[in-house]
Protein backbone atom coordinates (compact mmCIF):
# COMPACT_ATOMS: atom_id res chain seq x y z
CA UNK A 1 0.00 0.00 0.00
CA UNK A 2 1.45 3.36 -1.01
CA UNK A 3 2.08 6.25 1.37
CA UNK A 4 -0.60 8.36 -0.31
CA UNK A 5 -3.15 5.57 0.05
CA UNK A 6 -2.41 5.07 3.76
CA UNK A 7 -2.37 8.81 4.38
CA UNK A 8 -5.95 9.14 3.16
CA UNK A 9 -7.21 5.82 4.54
CA UNK A 10 -9.45 5.78 7.60
CA UNK A 11 -8.50 2.25 8.69
CA UNK A 12 -4.90 1.91 7.49
CA UNK A 13 -3.54 5.34 8.48
CA UNK A 14 -1.08 5.14 11.40
CA UNK A 15 1.32 8.09 11.01
CA UNK A 16 4.61 8.67 12.80
CA UNK A 17 6.36 12.04 12.66
CA UNK A 18 10.15 12.18 12.55
CA UNK A 19 12.14 15.33 13.38
CA UNK A 20 15.74 15.67 12.18
CA UNK A 21 17.98 18.51 13.36
CA UNK A 22 21.34 18.94 11.63
CA UNK A 23 24.16 21.40 12.16
CA UNK A 24 27.44 20.76 10.41
CA UNK A 25 28.35 17.12 10.91
CA UNK A 26 26.01 16.72 13.89
CA UNK A 27 22.62 15.12 13.26
CA UNK A 28 19.94 14.62 15.93
CA UNK A 29 16.93 12.41 15.22
CA UNK A 30 13.74 12.37 17.31
CA UNK A 31 10.21 11.02 17.01
CA UNK A 32 7.05 12.12 18.75
CA UNK A 33 5.73 8.55 19.11
CA UNK A 34 5.98 6.74 22.45
CA UNK A 35 8.86 4.42 21.53
CA UNK A 36 12.09 4.73 19.56
CA UNK A 37 11.79 4.21 15.81
CA UNK A 38 14.37 2.50 13.60
CA UNK A 39 14.11 3.37 9.92
CA UNK A 40 15.02 1.28 6.87
CA UNK A 41 18.58 2.65 6.90
CA UNK A 42 19.10 1.46 10.48
CA UNK A 43 19.09 4.96 12.02
CA UNK A 44 17.41 5.32 15.41
CA UNK A 45 14.94 8.11 16.04
CA UNK A 46 14.67 8.62 19.80
CA UNK A 47 11.26 9.05 21.38
CA UNK A 48 10.90 12.45 23.09
CA UNK A 49 8.02 14.63 24.18
CA UNK A 50 8.01 16.85 21.12
CA UNK A 51 5.09 18.85 19.81
CA UNK A 52 4.67 21.08 16.82
CA UNK A 53 2.29 23.86 15.91
CA UNK A 54 -0.29 23.32 13.23
CA UNK A 55 0.67 23.58 9.58
CA UNK A 56 -1.80 25.60 7.55
CA UNK A 57 -3.71 23.72 4.89
CA UNK A 58 -2.33 25.36 1.73
CA UNK A 59 -1.26 24.25 -1.70
CA UNK A 60 2.31 24.10 -0.38
CA UNK A 61 2.53 23.35 3.34
CA UNK A 62 6.33 23.39 3.11
CA UNK A 63 6.25 27.19 2.80
CA UNK A 64 4.58 27.70 6.19
CA UNK A 65 6.66 28.49 9.32
CA UNK A 66 6.21 26.16 12.29
CA UNK A 67 6.97 26.13 16.02
CA UNK A 68 8.29 23.12 17.89
CA UNK A 69 8.18 22.48 21.64
CA UNK A 70 10.60 19.97 23.14
CA UNK A 71 12.55 19.34 26.37
CA UNK A 72 15.29 21.90 26.98
CA UNK A 73 17.87 19.26 27.94
CA UNK A 74 18.07 17.70 24.46
CA UNK A 75 21.47 17.85 22.79
CA UNK A 76 19.98 19.46 19.68
CA UNK A 77 19.04 22.67 21.53
CA UNK A 78 21.93 22.88 23.99
CA UNK A 79 23.84 25.42 21.87
CA UNK A 80 20.90 27.87 21.98
CA UNK A 81 20.98 28.27 25.78
CA UNK A 82 23.48 31.16 25.86
CA UNK A 83 23.58 32.63 22.34
CA UNK A 84 22.36 31.26 18.99
CA UNK A 85 25.02 29.17 17.22
CA UNK A 86 27.00 30.82 14.42
CA UNK A 87 26.08 28.18 11.84
CA UNK A 88 22.56 27.33 10.70
CA UNK A 89 20.62 24.46 12.26
CA UNK A 90 18.44 22.75 9.67
CA UNK A 91 15.14 21.06 10.50
CA UNK A 92 13.53 18.32 8.42
CA UNK A 93 10.09 16.97 9.27
CA UNK A 94 9.25 13.52 7.88
CA UNK A 95 6.14 11.40 8.02
CA UNK A 96 5.88 7.60 7.84
CA UNK A 97 3.18 5.05 8.66
CA UNK A 98 3.73 2.14 11.04
CA UNK A 99 4.65 -1.02 9.18
CA UNK A 100 5.57 0.92 6.04
CA UNK A 101 9.11 1.96 5.03
CA UNK A 102 8.08 4.79 2.69
CA UNK A 103 9.02 8.11 4.29
CA UNK A 104 7.92 11.50 2.95
CA UNK A 105 9.44 14.89 3.75
CA UNK A 106 6.60 17.21 4.74
CA UNK A 107 8.57 20.29 5.86
CA UNK A 108 12.12 21.62 5.50
CA UNK A 109 13.65 24.73 7.01
CA UNK A 110 15.90 26.11 9.73
CA UNK A 111 15.74 27.24 13.35
CA UNK A 112 15.51 31.03 13.68
CA UNK A 113 15.57 31.34 17.48
CA UNK A 114 14.75 29.51 20.68
CA UNK A 115 12.50 30.59 23.54
CA UNK A 116 13.26 28.74 26.79
CA UNK A 117 10.21 28.29 29.00
CA UNK A 118 10.83 26.29 32.17
CA UNK A 119 11.62 22.68 31.32
CA UNK A 120 10.76 23.21 27.65
CA UNK A 121 12.05 25.22 24.72
CA UNK A 122 10.04 26.55 21.81
CA UNK A 123 11.87 26.67 18.49
CA UNK A 124 10.73 29.16 15.88
CA UNK A 125 11.44 27.62 12.49
CA UNK A 126 11.49 29.27 9.08
CA UNK A 127 10.82 27.30 5.88
CA UNK A 128 13.58 27.02 3.29
CA UNK A 129 11.37 28.74 0.71
CA UNK A 130 11.35 31.98 2.72
CA UNK A 131 15.11 32.47 2.44
CA UNK A 132 14.95 31.86 -1.32
CA UNK A 133 12.43 34.63 -1.95
CA UNK A 134 13.96 37.19 0.44
CA UNK A 135 15.13 40.43 -1.15
CA UNK A 136 18.91 40.81 -0.90
CA UNK A 137 20.68 43.83 0.54
CA UNK A 138 21.18 46.82 -1.74
CA UNK A 139 24.54 48.54 -2.16
CA UNK A 140 24.80 52.16 -1.10
CA UNK A 141 26.64 55.00 -2.82
CA UNK A 142 29.13 55.78 -0.05
CA UNK A 143 32.82 56.34 0.52
CA UNK A 144 33.45 53.27 2.69
CA UNK A 145 33.37 49.75 1.29
CA UNK A 146 29.97 48.04 1.27
CA UNK A 147 31.26 44.47 0.98
CA UNK A 148 31.34 41.96 3.80
CA UNK A 149 34.95 41.23 4.70
CA UNK A 150 36.24 38.02 3.04
CA UNK A 151 33.02 37.41 1.06
CA UNK A 152 32.80 36.64 -2.67
CA UNK A 153 32.74 40.36 -3.53
CA UNK A 154 35.58 41.40 -1.24
CA UNK A 155 37.69 38.42 -2.40
CA UNK A 156 40.29 38.88 0.34
CA UNK A 157 41.66 35.46 1.31
CA UNK A 158 40.91 34.74 5.00
CA UNK A 159 43.65 32.09 5.14
CA UNK A 160 46.25 34.72 4.26
CA UNK A 161 45.14 36.94 7.15
CA UNK A 162 44.67 34.32 9.83
CA UNK A 163 46.54 33.75 13.08
CA UNK A 164 46.41 30.39 14.86
CA UNK A 165 46.63 30.45 18.64
CA UNK A 166 45.98 28.42 21.77
CA UNK A 167 43.49 29.70 24.33
CA UNK A 168 45.09 30.49 27.69
CA UNK A 169 42.08 32.08 29.37
CA UNK A 170 38.35 32.78 28.94
CA UNK A 171 36.54 35.43 31.02
CA UNK A 172 33.09 36.41 29.73
CA UNK A 173 33.60 37.77 26.22
CA UNK A 174 37.37 38.16 26.63
CA UNK A 175 39.63 35.39 25.30
CA UNK A 176 43.36 35.33 26.01
CA UNK A 177 45.88 33.85 23.61
CA UNK A 178 49.59 34.54 23.25
CA UNK A 179 49.39 34.95 19.48
CA UNK A 180 47.30 38.11 19.89
CA UNK A 181 50.11 39.82 21.79
CA UNK A 182 52.27 39.80 18.68
CA UNK A 183 49.63 41.40 16.44
CA UNK A 184 49.77 45.21 16.01
CA UNK A 185 47.01 47.13 17.78
CA UNK A 186 43.90 47.58 15.66
CA UNK A 187 44.61 44.85 13.11
CA UNK A 188 42.04 42.47 14.60
CA UNK A 189 39.32 45.10 15.18
CA UNK A 190 36.32 44.24 13.01
CA UNK A 191 37.69 40.80 12.16
CA UNK A 192 36.44 37.52 13.57
CA UNK A 193 37.49 34.58 15.71
CA UNK A 194 36.51 30.99 14.92
CA UNK A 195 36.85 27.64 16.64
CA UNK A 196 35.28 24.20 16.78
CA UNK A 197 32.60 24.13 19.48
CA UNK A 198 32.03 21.36 21.99
CA UNK A 199 29.28 19.93 19.78
CA UNK A 200 31.57 19.75 16.76
CA UNK A 201 30.06 22.72 14.91
CA UNK A 202 31.95 25.80 13.75
CA UNK A 203 31.54 28.83 16.02
CA UNK A 204 32.38 32.39 15.02
CA UNK A 205 32.34 35.73 16.83
CA UNK A 206 33.20 39.23 15.68
CA UNK A 207 36.29 40.77 17.27
CA UNK A 208 35.48 44.13 18.82
CA UNK A 209 39.01 44.95 20.00
CA UNK A 210 42.18 43.47 21.40
CA UNK A 211 44.81 44.65 23.84
CA UNK A 212 47.94 42.56 24.21
CA UNK A 213 46.97 38.92 24.58
CA UNK A 214 43.31 39.72 25.35
CA UNK A 215 40.71 39.65 22.55
CA UNK A 216 37.19 41.01 23.20
CA UNK A 217 34.47 39.21 21.23
CA UNK A 218 30.95 40.33 20.36
CA UNK A 219 29.37 37.54 22.45
CA UNK A 220 30.37 34.80 24.87
CA UNK A 221 32.52 32.09 23.20
CA UNK A 222 30.33 29.03 23.69
CA UNK A 223 32.25 25.75 23.69
CA UNK A 224 35.69 27.42 23.82
CA UNK A 225 37.90 26.00 26.57
CA UNK A 226 41.44 26.67 27.76
CA UNK A 227 43.89 24.76 25.58
CA UNK A 228 41.63 24.84 22.53
CA UNK A 229 42.78 26.15 19.15
CA UNK A 230 41.39 29.51 18.06
CA UNK A 231 41.71 31.26 14.69
CA UNK A 232 41.94 35.06 14.63
CA UNK A 233 41.32 36.93 11.38
CA UNK A 234 42.37 40.50 10.61
CA UNK A 235 39.67 43.15 10.53
CA UNK A 236 38.96 46.07 8.21
CA UNK A 237 37.57 49.56 8.79
CA UNK A 238 36.17 49.63 5.22
CA UNK A 239 38.42 52.49 4.07
CA UNK A 240 40.48 52.53 0.89
CA UNK A 241 43.65 53.13 2.89
CA UNK A 242 43.29 49.92 4.97
CA UNK A 243 42.11 47.95 1.94
CA UNK A 244 45.35 48.92 0.21
CA UNK A 245 47.91 48.76 3.05
CA UNK A 246 46.60 45.71 4.92
CA UNK A 247 45.01 43.58 2.20
CA UNK A 248 46.45 44.91 -1.12
CA UNK A 249 42.92 44.54 -2.42
CA UNK A 250 42.01 47.94 -3.90
CA UNK A 251 40.77 46.40 -7.16
CA UNK A 252 37.87 44.87 -5.22
CA UNK A 253 37.16 47.89 -3.02
CA UNK A 254 33.39 48.28 -2.81
CA UNK A 255 33.14 51.94 -1.86
CA UNK A 256 33.28 55.22 -3.77
CA UNK A 257 36.11 57.14 -2.09
CA UNK A 258 36.13 59.99 -4.59
CA UNK A 259 32.56 61.17 -4.16
CA UNK A 260 32.55 65.00 -4.55
CA UNK A 261 32.21 66.81 -1.19
CA UNK A 262 29.32 68.83 -2.62
CA UNK A 263 26.13 67.52 -4.19
CA UNK A 264 24.70 68.74 -7.47
CA UNK A 265 21.31 68.65 -5.78
CA UNK A 266 22.12 70.95 -2.82
CA UNK A 267 20.28 73.90 -4.38
CA UNK A 268 23.38 75.92 -5.28
CA UNK A 269 23.14 76.92 -8.97
CA UNK A 270 26.94 77.09 -9.22
CA UNK A 271 28.60 73.72 -8.91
Amino acid sequence: MTFAARETSVDESSPIELFEFSRGSNVFRYTSQGTDYIDAAGDTWFAVAIRRGGIESTNDAGRVPIRLRLPRDLAAVGTFITVPPASVMLVTLRRVHRGDGETVVTWLGRVLNADFQGAEVELHCEPAYTSLRRVGLRRFYQRNCTHTLYDSHCKADPAAHRFVGTVTGVAGRVVSTAVAAGIPAGELDGGFASWTGSGGGLEQRMILSHAGADVTLSAAPVGLDIGATILLHRGCDRTLAICSSRFANTENFGGFPFIPPRSVYDGNPTF
